[in-house]
C-alpha cells in the first residue's frame, strides 16, 4: 500500500506541476533564473540592460531546446539557500586568490582530471552542480555523463590536495543544493547519512 500511494503522489505531483514543453514551472523559472546568472557572469555586470538581455536569452534557449517532462517537488529554503550562496561565494574568492598565486609562482601547474560520481538522479541537480563547479576558478567541467550521473572535471592545479578530497568538495557541493532545493526522498536522510540506491527509474 505504501508503494502505491508514493506512485499516486508522483502521478499527482506530475500532473499538478506540468509547465511550459512540460517541463514544470517551477524547472522552468529555476533554470532561466540560473541562465540569467551566467549571461550576468559572462559580462560581469549586473546592469539592468544585462539582466533583461540574460532572461531574453535565458528564454530563447529554452524555447529552443525545451526542457524534459519531469516531475518537480523541489522548494526554496531561504536559510540553506543563504548558505550554499555564502558557502560558493566564500569558495570563488579562495580559489581566485588560489589561481592568481599560480599566475606568479616559479613552479608551473601540474593539472589532473578526476571523474565524480554524484548522489542525485536528476537532470537539473547534476547541471546545477556542474554549473557551480565551473564557475570557481580552477575547475572546469568537461565532461557530464547523465546515464551515469558523473562529472568529469578538469583542476587546473590541485596542489597537495588529492583527487579524493577534491570529489568530496564536489559532492558537498551537490549535497548543500540540494539541501537548498529540498530533494530528498521519504526513505533520505537529510543530513546525508544514508545513501539508498536512487536508480529505481527516470527522475528529473
Amino acid at each position: 500500500m505504501t508503494g502505491v500511494r508514493r506512485l499516486h503522489q508522483r502521478a499527482v505531483e506530475i500532473r499538478g506541476n506540468a509547465g511550459p514543453e512540460g517541463g514544470g514551472w517551477r524547472a522552468y523559472v529555476i533554470t532561466l533564473t540560473m541562465l540569467t546568472l551566467v549571461w550576468m557572469a559572462l559580462w560581469g555586470s549586473a546592469s539592468l540592460i544585462v539582466i533583461l538581455l540574460g532572461i531574453a536569452v535565458g528564454a530563447l534557449i529554452l524555447l529552443l531546446f525545451p526542457l524534459p517532462t519531469m516531475y518537480f517537488r523541489f522548494g526554496i529554503h531561504p536559510w540553506r539557500m543563504l548558505v550554499l550562496l555564502v558557502r560558493f561565494l566564500w569558495d570563488v574568492v579562495v580559489a581566485s586568490v588560489q589561481v592568481s598565486w599560480l599566475a606568479i609562482r616559479p613552479r608551473l601547474p601540474q593539472p589532473e582530471v578526476t571523474t565524480v560520481r554524484l548522489a542525485s538522479d536528476s537532470d537539473l541537480l547534476e547541471a546545477l552542480t556542474a554549473l557551480a563547479v565551473s564557475l570557481v576558478p580552477g575547475s572546469l567541467i568537461i565532461d557530464a555523463d547523465s546515464e551515469d550521473r558523473t562529472l568529469t572535471i578538469h583542476v587546473l592545479d590541485p596542489g597537495k590536495q588529492t583527487m579524493e578530497s577534491f570529489a568530496g568538495q564536489v559532492r558537498a557541493q551537490e549535497h548543500r543544493i540540494r539541501l537548498a532545493l529540498g530533494d530528498y526522498d521519504d526513505d533520505e536522510s537529510a543530513d546525508g547519512t544514508t545513501v539508498p540506491d536512487r536508480r529505481r527509474g527516470p527522475r528529473r
